[in-house]
């Protein structure tokens, strides 16, 4: 299934879709095949679609990023992805969803779980150093160093937690952290195994655009990083119709 996943998306990457159209422009000689390409990557390109893409997936979770409002819980369970550690690197590289990782250290410090599971490959060299910098002990910390996407995420801390959990049971309740544009198809996948996953996200990049974007002519010019932040989006969209 994971390599199966990685095949479909190779053909729906919206990097691919405008290259298929100007190489069909090109051996078929049709002049609009182009255009159309070069509009639909500059529309890819703009806050406006970046934003039309992702507000309405970060927008339902605003309210649950204030740990206030959130309950306690058996576990907090940060999904991997915002960090990434390479053998050759001494200290791990922050990228755009290390909000995640200072989410659930939040979390932690305010009492909200005895435990974080952190789940995704690499995360063992990657996030838990974070997280001790940030004030987690070490020994509240549990890893799963093998979940290489967001199904295998919810099942093997579903079964981590049943581990430590024994015979006596318990241990259902979880706060989830992850991006908050990523966070509904986190819960459909969560919400296939025992666990009751709480939502705590983090990470509200189209949110935060939308909010303070004030320049029109900031919302139709194209740039590179707000192509990668739509290509997120569209993803997240394509998982979700692929659940249903």
């Amino acid at each position: 299934m994971y390599y199966l996943n990685k095949i479909v998306w190779f053909f729906v990457n919206p990097a691919i879709i405008p290259l298929v159209l100007g190489a069909a422009a090109i051996i078929w000689r049709k002049r609009w095949l182009g255009w159309v390409a070069i509009g639909f990557l500059w529309f890819a390109s703009t806050v406006t679609c970046m934003c039309m893409l992702g507000v309405p997936l970060e927008k339902p979770y605003v309210a649950t990023q204030s740990v206030e409002s959130l309950p306690c819980a058996d576990a907090i369970v940060l999904l991997g992805g915002g960090i990434g550690k390479v053998d050759d690197m001494e200290y791990p590289d922050m990228f755009e969803a290390a909000d995640r990782v200072w989410h659930a250290a939040r979390l932690w410090k305010a009492g909200k779980a005895p435990v974080v599971v952190v789940t995704g490959r690499n995360d063992l060299a990657a996030a838990v150093p974070l997280l001790v910098d940030l004030g987690v002990s070490r020994d509240a910390i549990v890893v799963d160093n093998e979940s290489r996407n967001t199904y295998e995420n919810s099942r093997f801390t579903e079964r981590l937690l049943k581990e430590r959990a024994g015979a006596a049971g318990g241990g259902r309740k979880v706060l989830l952290v992850t991006s908050a544009w990523h966070m509904t198809r986190a819960l459909g996948n969560f919400s296939r195994t025992e666990l009751v996953a709480v939502p705590a996200a983090a990470d509200f990049i189209a949110f935060n655009a939308y909010r303070g974007t004030t320049n029109l002519f900031d919302w139709i010019v194209p740039s590179a990083d707000t192509f990668v932040r739509s290509t997120y989006f569209y993803k997240e969209w394509i998982g979700r119709l692929a659940r249903k």
